[in-house]
């Protein structure tokens, strides 16, 4: 019992006491470090995430409307000059001065 007294109160005791603390102190702080990159990822992936996800919604609009018979009609219409069946194209001439 006296030895054991007498270990617990020497300096080496104390000195791996001390180191042990700095490594576990060392450890956690690693750790903690290590989990508050890994949470400010994931915050980071989730604002990319709903920003797709938005992209993706704004895109399948756009197609739906490009898609839309109105809208290809115009077009077809504007662009392309083409009528309906018995429908007359009339094009204005512009007189030259």
């Amino acid at each position: 019992m006296k030895a054991l007294k007498s270990f617990v109160f020497s300096r080496g005791f104390k000195l791996i006491l001390v180191l042990l603390l700095i490594f576990t102190g060392y450890s956690f702080y690693t750790n903690y470090k290590e989990i508050k990159d890994i949470g400010f990822a994931i915050k980071e992936m989730e604002e990319k995430i709903e920003m797709a996800s938005q992209k993706n919604l704004e895109l399948k609009e756009e197609l739906a409307y490009l898609n839309d018979p109105s809208y290809i009609e115009e077009i077809a219409r504007k662009e392309l000059g083409l009528v309906k069946p018995g429908e007359l194209l009339i094009i204005p001439v512009e007189e030259k001065e």
